[in-house]
């Protein structure tokens, strides 16, 4: 008769692994029970410790065999079908990376149309590595379609030509500089089709008090949402002197709207 050698931590650990820590008889899982590896072959009767010849088992499904052979198919059934899976969860895994690989080569086409619509606004000039990493985040929150409109209004708005029809280099800084925040402001316009107007008041209070604005839009829309008129809104930006008297101004009629709204 066979002398039973002890099995080893590693070896016990790849046949939990292989079977999925669960055991083959009676299928309960780890942590539920506890996990034992069993002798497909008993070594009473010449069974070695090659893997192949080893099973998981709970405690009680391994107390219960003995040293019984398992004389039918059922452990051969059990590795047949994960051997199976196994082949069909490599497949879907290297399905899954053709298709990243797919998605990457559209990305990398997408980011090369963008840079060269962008190149064609630049007289003579063209953007380096580093301001063409500087678009890929952008271009993957908004799109191509709406990345390239967003380069057309940038353009249009921002690219200063001088007396000799030469492009002004810091206009054409700040051409680049806003291409991404047009395409937020048309996410947002399309989200909430309010902020149009609200984004038309900001530019006003920016023009009057020739300063940029820090939380003048949240403020309008607080307000806009709270029932105050666009109307009124665009009479106090056109009324302001500065901002900290624009601020209170309009700090006061939100707490005005919201003390009749809870009367």
């Amino acid at each position: 008769m066979a002398e039973r050698k002890g099995l080893s931590k590693k070896i016990r650990f790849e046949v939990f692994k292989r079977d999925s820590f669960t055991c083959q008889y009676c299928g309960n899982a780890a942590p539920e029970v506890v996990l034992e590896v069993d002798h497909i072959k008993p070594v009473s009767k010449d069974g070695d410790n090659e893997i192949i010849n080893l099973i998981t088992a709970c405690k009680a499904c391994n107390a219960g065999k003995s040293n019984r052979e398992l004389s039918d198919d059922t452990v051969i059934a059990k590795r047949k079908a994960q051997l199976d899976e196994l082949q069909e969860r490599r497949e879907q895994i290297e399905m899954m990376v053709e298709w990243q690989g797919e998605l990457d080569n559209l990305r990398d086409q997408e980011l090369n149309s963008l840079v060269t619509y962008i190149n064609s606004k630049l007289n003579g000039f063209s953007l380096n590595d580093s301001g063409i990493k500087d678009f890929k985040a952008p271009l993957r929150k908004f799109g191509l379609h709406e990345m390239l409109e967003s380069v057309s209004i940038s353009a249009e708005q921002y690219i200063v030509v001088d007396g000799d029809g030469n492009q002004k280099p810091d206009s054409l800084s700040k051409f680049i500089k806003y291409i991404p925040k047009i395409a937020a402001s048309r996410k947002t316009v399309s989200e909430k089709p309010y902020m149009m107007d609200l984004f038309y008041i900001n530019g006003i209070l920016k023009k009057r008090l020739n300063t940029r604005i820090y939380g003048a839009v949240d403020l309008l829309e607080r307000a806009y949402l709270q029932g105050v008129p666009i109307h009124t809104l665009k009479a106090l930006a056109c009324n302001c002197y500065n901002y900290s008297g624009w601020e209170n101004d309009m700090k006061a009629l939100i707490e005005d709207v919201e003390a009749l709204i809870n009367e």
